[in-house]
């Protein structure tokens, strides 16, 4: 339909244009003399109309043939463009894929090509980060294109990774130090800050970066909090024999950190290391009311608070609600020797053994029936201690 409409309006133009020279009578002289030249105005008009075409069409090849050679240049451009895509996108797809050589064998051919971005660099150092080859990760990232301001954030990661894995901590820091000036920590920046901190025996500035990625979604509440309360822990192991840095560090602790009976253990046992013993047992004394934990009773235990007869009675207090905990038990009858009441003491040790045959319980009951002279059975206590000592090794041996 459409080349029947086509033929029709062709038709009518040309029939147009024949009656239209028809009608036309009149002519063109061009005079230079001596020549004349007289030509019909229909001759002139057709004449005029090839020679536009034939001089448009001389000006078309000639600008066609100028723009030759940049033509050129620009589709070899953009082959050069699209092998390069073709390889940075293999590069990536094999990098997910965990093929981690094919990966760095991707990124290295379209590096190779000319004029190529600078982003296969990164993509061959996580390649080779991943297969433990620092070395060559270390080279992709020291390029000159890699150094690229666009390519900071990405290559700072890269370096601090690789810092970390080769073990040195200290760098991992200083790189991420300088991300954080240059663009700031992102979620992944303050992750690997937190393992560079773990791996820096840094632990005190640990807990404020977890409640960030708390908030952030990237913990929850309970994985947060048993983060800062590791992290307290190791920090308060550092001021075992620093009484003011110890007690400054312990006033930062927040009231909810305080209790969590990690926190609490590590606290009371430097406190006890610099003599700080009423300290330590009111330490004690508050995570355990809290939530109830055995391991706290032993240091408890330990502690020779200047008012001991209150020491006993918070113990005491506590058999209402824990009357079946043989390490309470144990507890008791320790405090109860502390304060010279043996039959009291020699009770609560007997009724710690009735739940658990500990070794530590007869060893106690051996050293304080020594005392008072009653040797045949501190002998029978401490020999049964010594068989459930060497049991209990036993049973750990490879």
């Amino acid at each position: 339909m459409r080349a029947l409409l086509g033929f029709l309006l062709l038709a009518a133009a040309a029939v147009a244009l024949a009656m239209l020279f028809r009608l036309n009578n009149g002519y063109v002289l061009f005079v230079a003399f001596p020549y004349r030249v007289e030509l019909s105005q229909n001759a002139f008009i057709i004449l005029a109309v090839l020679v536009f075409v034939a001089l448009y069409a001389l000006i078309r090849a000639a600008v066609h043939l100028s723009r030759l050679p940049a033509d050129v240049r620009e589709a070899r451009r953009r082959r050069q463009a699209e092998r390069f895509r073709g390889k940075q996108d293999a590069a990536v797809v094999a990098l997910i894929e965990g093929r981690h050589g094919k990966a760095r064998q991707y990124a290295q051919e379209a590096l190779a090509i000319p004029n190529s971005s600078p982003v296969p660099a990164l993509v061959g150092a996580r390649a080779a980060l991943e297969t433990r080859d620092y070395a060559a990760a270390a080279a992709m990232l020291e390029r000159p294109d890699a150094q690229a301001t666009k390519l900071a954030v990405p290559r700072l990661m890269l370096e601090a990774e690789i810092a970390l894995e080769r073990g040195q901590p200290a760098d991992a820091l200083a790189r991420l130090a300088e991300l954080k000036s240059e663009a700031g920590l992102h979620t992944a920046a303050q992750r690997l800050e937190l393992r560079a901190l773990t791996a820096a025996g840094r632990p005190a500035e640990i807990p404020p970066l977890v409640d960030q990625l708390v908030k952030r979604k990237v913990y929850d509440a309970a994985q947060g909090d048993a983060l800062r309360a590791g992290a307290h822990a190791e920090a308060l192991k550092g001021f075992a024999h620093d009484a003011a840095g110890l007690r400054a560090y312990w006033a930062r602790v927040a009231d909810g950190d305080r209790l969590q009976p990690k926190v609490a253990k590590a606290a009371a046992r430097s406190f006890l290391a610099v003599n700080g013993d009423r300290e330590a047992a009111e330490i004690l004394v508050r995570s355990l009311e809290r939530q109830w934990d055995s391991s706290l009773l032993l240091l408890y235990a330990q502690c020779r608070a200047p008012d001991a007869t209150r020491q006993l009675d918070t113990a005491e207090r506590w058999l209402t609600t824990h009357n079946q905990d043989a390490t309470l038990l144990f507890v008791l009858g320790r405090l109860c020797e502390r304060q010279q009441l043996w039959g009291k003491a020699q009770t609560y040790l007997e009724a710690s053994l009735a739940l658990d045959n500990h070794w530590r319980t007869h060893v106690a009951l051996g050293e304080m029936l020594a005392k008072l002279g009653r040797h045949d059975e501190a002998d029978a206590h401490l020999a049964a201690a010594l068989r459930l000592a060497l049991a209990a090794l036993e049973s750990v041996e490879p």
